[in-house]
């Protein structure tokens, strides 16, 4: 029970950080920077590669309608909150799946996270645009979802890496001293 209790702090530690990062980086004024960096990935894929695919989907999933709930960022029209709610559930669901039970390696995990949520991104428009009325162009749209998230993209696989490293011995021994008593 412990464990599970230890999960849901975290988790919510890294949901509020999902929350605030945005808003800091609006402070510094551009209302672009915050496209191009993603600042509201790199919690979700932090819970995911730490706390495993279960929590990352969920703080994926919950972070972008919270933020839209108390900062109306990202905006609910165009429904830009409703395609991240899936992208990053997808992110925190699949870097954690991929991490702790295929690949083992935070780079591969990472990757194949950042195609495949914006994939996931992608289907969720096509089902969910004509609902809100919103149906941009499809292939120009990707293009842009793909392009403006690469300097995101490289922030995330250098930040988030050591990040999890540093993490990792530190869970590993609460976990071993967990088995000895």
């Amino acid at each position: 029970m412990k464990n599970q209790t230890r999960k849901l702090v975290w988790a919510s530690f890294l949901l509020i950080l999902g929350i605030i990062l945005p808003r800091l980086v609006n402070l510094t004024g551009s209302m672009t920077l915050g496209n191009l960096i993603s600042p509201m990935h790199i919690p979700v894929f932090l819970t995911g590669l730490i706390l495993g695919p279960f929590y990352g989907t969920l703080v994926g999933f919950i972070t972008p309608l919270f933020s839209t709930l108390l900062f109306a960022m990202p905006p609910m029209m165009p429904p830009i909150a409703v395609l991240m709610a899936f992208e990053l559930a997808a992110f925190g669901l699949i870097s954690g799946y991929l991490y702790s039970n295929k690949f083992k390696n935070i780079y591969l995990s990472l990757i194949a996270a950042m195609i495949l949520g914006r994939i996931v991104y992608g289907l969720v428009l096509i089902a969910v645009g004509p609902l809100f009325n919103f149906n941009p162009p499809f292939i120009p749209f990707m293009q842009g979802a793909f392009l403006t998230g690469i300097p995101g993209m490289v922030i995330q696989l250098v930040i988030i890496p050591p990040i999890v490293e540093k993490i990792k011995p530190i869970k590993e021994f609460t976990e071993f001293n967990r088995k000895v008593k």
